[in-house]
């Protein structure tokens, strides 16, 4: 029987070598984009969050820094990044995303350097009603134009 399972084991080490098929492995899914861009009835082409909650960012903080902690977090939540979660923008839009450490605790997710924050104002994918003096949309710089809509 052992003499039968060493010929048996060099062919399929030959074939092998060989290229001969081998099953289809697929390829992994990528991770899910960290932030998506939507279009807004009257602020353009926006950041959004993976439920399409539209992102803002606060003027009176500095960018890498969190300063909307305590009560100002009842109305304009951070955009966390659960721990060891890969960093994703949609394909055409420039910038970087990055992260900086909360004082209240957990990462949240920058975009050149500019925490961001969802609103709860904001009842609908793409609402704008976040925005006010200090709180600002942001247009991502080269958000590729929906098919459809060129002119």
């Amino acid at each position: 029987m052992r003499r039968r399972v060493a010929p048996l084991l060099a062919a399929v080490a030959i074939a092998s070598c060989f290229g001969l098929p081998h099953p289809a492995v697929a390829a992994p899914e990528p991770p899910p984009l960290t932030v998506n861009v939507a279009d807004t009835d009257t602020m353009g082409r926006v950041l959004t969050d993976p439920d399409g909650r539209t992102l803002y960012r606060y003027d009176l903080e500095s960018a890498g820094t969190a300063g909307c902690v305590g009560p100002c977090t009842n109305t304009h939540k951070p955009l966390l990044n659960p721990p060891g979660a890969e960093l994703r923008l949609p394909p055409g839009i420039a910038g970087t995303l990055g992260t900086v450490a909360r004082p209240d605790g957990g990462d949240q997710v920058t975009y050149d350097g500019s925490p961001l924050y969802w609103s709860t104002a904001d009842l609908e994918p793409a609402d704008t009603n976040g925005a006010d003096l200090h709180w600002h949309v942001i247009n991502p710089r080269n958000a590729p134009v929906p098919a459809g809509t060129r002119g």
